[in-house]
C-alpha cells in the first residue's frame, strides 16, 4: 500500500501506521494473499506478476523514504541501509502472512501484528 505520512507524526510513527494498515488489509481481504502467492509461484511472467513486482518496488522505494527520515530525526540507526530495512520490513509482514495461510489463522493476523512490529522496530531505531 502507498501511504502517506499524516502531519506531525513521527516517521516511526508513520512506519507503525503503514504496518498496522497493511495488516489491517490483508485481514479485510483474505483471499488476496492467496492469490497473490499462487501469482508468484508461476514461473511465467503473468501480467499480476509484473504487476506485483512494480508495486513492491515502489513500496519499497516509499518505506526507504520514511525510512531515511526517521534516520535523519535519530529515529533509526543512521548505519541500517535504508533499502534493506525497507525490505525487513516488508518480509515482516510477510512472515506474518505466511505464517497465518499455513496455519489457517488469517483471523488472527490483527494480534500478531503488534509483537511483530516491535521485533522490525527493534531491529532498526537506535538504542533509546
Amino acid at each position: 500500500m502507498i501511504h502517506s505520512q499524516p502531519t506531525g507524526v513521527s516517521p516511526m510513527q508513520s512506519l507503525e501506521a503503514m504496518f498496522a494498515a497493511d495488516v489491517n488489509f490483508v485481514a479485510n481481504h483474505p483471499n488476496i494473499p492467496r492469490l497473490l502467492l499462487s501469482a508468484v509461484g508461476r514461473t511465467t511472467k503473468s501480467p499480476l506478476k509484473l504487476l506485483m513486482a512494480t508495486f513492491v518496488r515502489r513500496y519499497e522505494q516509499r518505506l526507504s523514504s520514511v525510512i531515511a527520515e526517521a534516520q535523519q530525526r535519530g529515529e533509526i540507526r543512521a548505519t541500517l541501509d535504508g533499502e534493506t530495512a525497507a525490505r525487513l520490513f516488508i518480509a515482516t509482514i510477510q512472515n506474518l502472512v505466511f505464517r497465518a495461510l499455513i496455519r489457517d489463522e488469517l483471523d488472527k493476523i490483527r494480534e500478531a501484528a503488534p509483537a511483530a512490529f516491535a521485533s522490525y522496530r527493534a531491529c532498526v531505531e537506535t538504542a533509546r
